[in-house]
């Protein structure tokens, strides 16, 4: 909790524009074992928390902090999937159908993140994410 509380101290003090080079390289450090911790327990949200990090706090472009949180994603979920296929935790039977669409809905949505614009990226983006918390919520 101490990550997350100097991380987005940050965010609400907009103090990331005036940071030396090393300390934002401490903060993309911190923050970004929050996030990996984030994503290695609960096997999704990484990217939930990623893109505000980068557009808010490093001040990225939305379609560039989306992008980006993509490809720093990838590893992170890769290391994850190993521990959780070692420990068993892990459902083959749905896995190739679900990442074959996954694949085919990753190559439009990013071919489509490029052609609109920026605050309808954001707008969707808070709406999907407050859809998924309200539908998790209401379904404990």
């Amino acid at each position: 909790m101490v990550f997350a509380d100097f991380c987005f101290y940050f965010v609400t003090f907009g103090q990331t524009k005036h940071m030396r080079k090393w300390q934002k390289i401490v903060l993309c450090i911190l923050c970004g074992g929050l996030i990996g911790f984030i994503n290695g327990f609960l096997g999704a949200g990484g990217g939930v928390l990623l893109v505000p990090f980068l557009h808010y706090m490093l001040k990225d472009e939305t379609k560039v902090a989306h992008a980006t949180a993509i490809l720093i994603m990838l590893p992170i979920s890769v290391v994850s999937a190993v521990i959780y296929v070692v420990q068993g935790q892990f459902v083959f039977d749905v896995t190739l159908p679900v990442l074959i669409g996954s694949a085919i809905g990753g190559v439009i949505g990013a071919m489509l993140l490029s052609k609109l614009k920026s605050n309808i990226i954001i707008i969707i983006f808070s709406i999907v994410l407050v859809a998924s918390g309200i539908y998790m919520f209401i379904t404990i």
